[in-house]
């Protein structure tokens, strides 16, 4: 097999292609291929290079002459292409060849081109994609305006979140947004690891919230109770978030990540760890005692004037609180009873008024029958009692100790920042919403009524949790036992 290259006078150059096999002794022509071909050099460049016999005399040429060197290395090229093909080769195939030779740089600038636009397309879409994906910071916001929208209901009732639920969740996970911007570190699903955990724990005890509108809670506040309460005049110290509320964070993170992990994020595993701690440190709350309730519903307010111009809605206030202790129910449940709430049965004979709630953070049925003082109460408003919010609804019922001169000084002990913080307050101050339900639980116990019994109106399924909420004095509980059994006669 040859293949030649044969310059014309017009500057092209015949190419030929001869193949032939011999068989029995006898040469047959297998092909014979020609094509005038313009590579693209002088006419009197190919004689020149013809004549030198050294091959590094005409290495030195080609360096002499670019467009020479080019087009010789194009004959070079579809020879040496030729050749590999041998005996398959064909007219077609030739041709083929040829212009892939002759448009080399085309094609190879082509190729390059069609690389760099798929470059940028791959580019573009994982952009895109990124920019879709799903991130831990996208997927916080999601969960929070889900919540808020009734979307996402609670895991073990089914329920939609209370108002007091959604604050608290998007306050928590508020925080570790706010977390990852001063830190500069943005975390995914798969970076919330223990470090993660330690170093958003420790950016929790650091913050100073002295100066923050929710500060401080105070024991004895509901879990979904964030109403601020009036701070000790003269503290200067920094003041930071207690262990219980840092506690009440990492739980909200927990939840979140859960749920993510359940819809088949990356969450890292870390978060079930044992050391992953969402601790809420059991709160040792106030009730107050049936001479504090006497003493809130003996006063007269119809001279009462709030200073601060809003409407007198301190009665109601009043009235409202009374309705939380008397049914030991949540704020949630006892500030929003209608009428619907009110049912009556037949108790020997006589008319016996209940309360039947649905409590909303459970979903639990509860049905309190009502004593003549929560009659009286429900009786002034047969069309159901109006609403108050509980931010007004935590700042009357402080008034409302204030006035009925509950005011002994109650040691409260912190632990805020990693420190045990020692703080007295008047016990007015301490009184909130939830001090009805932990009243009412505590007045319960005290007048003999059976655990199990007082579960059945507070919802509780738990003996431990209930005993958490009934804070008799060691001395009442001692006056209790006396006066009930012959044995401490």
């Amino acid at each position: 097999m040859a293949t030649t290259f044969t310059p014309k006078s017009d500057g092209s150059v015949e190419v030929r292609v001869r193949l032939a096999k011999k068989v029995d002794g006898v040469t047959t022509p297998m092909v014979n291929i020609r094509k005038s071909v313009k590579f693209g050099f002088c006419p009197d460049e190919w004689p020149k290079y013809s004549i030198i016999k050294t091959e590094n005399g005409r290495l030195n040429f080609r360096k002499a002459n670019p467009s020479f060197a080019k087009a010789f290395d194009k004959m070079e090229c579809l020879r040496r292409q030729i050749d590999e093909i041998g005996f398959d080769i064909t007219l077609d195939k030739f041709n083929s060849i040829l212009h892939d030779v002759l448009f080399s740089e085309q094609i190879e600038a082509e190729e390059k081109r069609r690389e760099k636009a798929a470059a940028r397309k791959a580019a573009k879409e994982e952009a895109k994609r990124k920019a879709e994906a799903m991130t831990l910071t996208k997927f916080i916001d999601q969960y929070i305006q889900s919540i808020e929208s009734g979307e996402r209901t609670t895991v073990q009732h089914g329920r939609k979140y209370s108002q007091g639920s959604k604050f608290n969740t998007a306050n928590a996970l508020r925080h570790f947004k706010e977390f990852m911007a001063e830190t500069g570190v943005t975390y995914d699903f798969a970076d919330v690891d223990l470090e993660c955990y330690s170093k958003y724990k420790a950016w929790l005890m650091n913050r100073d919230i002295s100066d923050s509108f929710l500060r401080g809670r105070l024991r004895g506040m509901e879990p979904d109770d964030d109403t601020p309460y009036e701070a000790p005049k003269g503290r200067k110290q920094p003041l930071s978030y207690s262990d219980s509320t840092i506690g009440r964070f990492i739980k909200q993170l927990k939840a979140m990540l859960r749920a993510a992990e359940v819809r088949g994020y990356p969450v890292n595993p870390a978060y079930r760890s044992t050391e992953f701690k969402a601790q809420v440190l059991d709160i040792d709350a106030i009730y107050l005692t049936m001479k504090e309730i006497e003493a809130i519903g003996n006063l007269d307010l119809s001279t009462y004037h709030p200073d601060s111009g809003h409407d007198n809605q301190i009665e109601l206030a009043r009235d409202i609180f009374m309705i939380g202790v008397w049914t030991a129910q949540r704020v949630s449940d006892y500030n929003n009873i209608g009428k619907q709430n009110i049912k009556s049965f037949d108790n020997n004979g006589m008319e016996q008024l209940m309360v039947s709630i649905h409590q909303q953070k459970t979903g639990r049925f509860v049905e309190i029958p009502c004593n003549s003082k929560l009659r009286a109460i429900l009786e002034k408003y047969p069309e159901g009692i109006p609403h108050i919010s509980e931010q007004w609804l935590n700042k009357y019922v402080k008034i409302l100790g204030k006035l009925a001169g509950i005011d002994e000084m109650i040691e409260v002990n912190e632990s805020r920042g990693g420190e045990v913080v020692r703080s007295y307050y008047p016990k007015y101050q301490l009184i909130c919403t939830h001090t009805a339900r932990r009243t009412g639980a505590t007045l319960m116990y005290l007048a003999g009524i059976p655990i199990y019994d007082i579960m059945k109106v507070t919802g509780h399924r738990s003996v431990a949790t209930l005993e958490k909420y009934i804070r008799a004095d060691k001395l009442e509980v001692a006056q209790n036992l006396a006066a009930r059994y012959d044995y401490f006669k």
